[in-house]
């Protein structure tokens, strides 16, 4: 995946240019653009928990195809814990912090965040194998689905916990 990073720097326009310039600004431009690539990378990440997600959905349809009855349910609430951490992505901070703010955000933990979020990229993409995994189980009906389900929860929650401890830990805000 390229490095966003750099797409936001390269994008300036001339009024973005001249604020690097500026006594003072140059630190709050080079955060802005960061934050500004890590909210660009946070969409890509639910778009593709996204497209995990329909993998859920036609896992479930493909359990009551199968008349799985019993683990239909489960099957729906993996998809349903798969959106909402796709929507958590979606609207998750950015690490702003403003003028006066008691807890100031700086560039390098900024880019702590953006190499946090990048590296949620290879998360989403196991729950996407883990996903493929529960559909052969579902139709070669070989026993394993309501394991493989455990498992989906399993990694969702994990995931669902590290995500909500990005900010946290990355500002060293966490109380040990």
């Amino acid at each position: 995946m390229t490095d966003l990073r750099s797409r936001a720097e390269e994008d300036r326009g001339l009024l973005k240019k001249i604020e690097l310039f500026i006594p003072g600004f140059k630190g709050y431009r080079r955060r802005e653009d960061i934050r500004a690539a890590d909210s660009l990378l946070r969409q890509q990440l639910a778009n593709r928990l996204g497209e995990v997600n329909k993998k859920f959905e036609n896992c479930r349809e493909e359990l009551s195809r199968a008349m799985e009855l019993s683990l239909i349910s489960d099957a729906g609430d993996i998809l349903k814990s798969g959106r909402n951490i796709e929507n958590k992505i979606r609207h998750a901070e950015q690490g702003y912090s403003g003028i006066s703010a008691d807890i100031r955000i700086e560039e390098e933990e900024l880019n702590k965040i953006y190499e946090w979020d990048l590296a949620l990229l290879q998360t989403i993409e196991s729950l996407g194998r883990l996903a493929d995994e529960l559909s052969v189980s579902i139709t070669g009906k070989d026993g394993t689905s309501a394991q493989k389900i455990r498992n989906i929860r399993k990694a969702l929650s994990d995931f669902n916990s590290t995500f909500d401890k990005r900010i946290t830990i990355i500002s060293g805000l966490e109380v040990n």
